[in-house]
């Protein structure tokens, strides 16, 4: 029997909201990692809000055969400005100087939450690399469909600072920018919960 949004193997997801027991379900949902406590606040607390004001889409992904949650993400339609400087205008009126900020911008869609289920893999040890079989099956399809009906040109995140984290999200694909334009863009954008995070992106070919 097909289930969600997208069936891969033993996984579906679907939007959060469209399975009558997704607010009691959640509830269950652990992270592990002390790091993950903003992930893990955000979908108790917040998603169903951003989901219903469509600020926000998650997607809860699901074991086909116990409907137990596997895991989370988030997405929304974003862009990244690139090339800004300040410029200086006169007014025809006054003929008096100002300056302005411009910049060009690249469209994109932001991985803005993405985490395991950590009571599932305890729950089900002999399962590995859930993570990357997500994305894989479940995030890339998803943005890649968004890309071919709206311009959106790479998939973009803000991780956290940590290494371990950034070397796992590199096996996905993600790249950081060179030093110098990474400061450059972490100063006109970041996310206001987390002013530590770390720009990464890679193409939606």
């Amino acid at each position: 029997m097909n289930k969600g949004l997208i069936q891969i193997d033993q996984f579906y997801c679907d939007h959060l909201g469209v399975n009558v027991n997704d607010e009691k379900d959640v509830r269950n949902f652990s992270i592990r990692s002390q790091n993950g406590h903003g992930l893990l606040n955000y979908l108790l607390h917040k998603s169903f809000y951003d989901e219903d004001a469509h600020l926000m889409r998650t997607y809860l992904v699901r074991d086909i055969s116990s409907d137990e949650i596997v895991g989370y993400f988030s997405l929304k339609a974003g862009l990244v400005s690139t090339e800004e400087q300040e410029i200086e205008i006169y007014n025809t009126d006054s003929n008096e100087p100002s300056t302005r900020i411009t910049f060009d911008t690249i469209p994109g869609i932001e991985l803005a939450n993405f985490a395991v289920n950590s009571a599932y893999i305890a729950k089900h040890p002999g399962i590995s690399g859930v993570g990357l079989f997500i994305f894989d099956s479940f995030i890339l399809p998803i943005t890649r469909q968004v890309s071919t009906e709206i311009g959106a040109f790479v998939l973009y995140i803000f991780s956290l600072p940590f290494e371990n984290l950034i070397d796992r999200y590199k096996k996905y694909g993600f790249m950081r920018l060179e030093k110098e334009y990474e400061d450059k863009l972490h100063k006109r954008l970041k996310p206001e919960y987390d002013q530590s995070c770390i720009f990464m992106y890679r193409p939606l070919e």
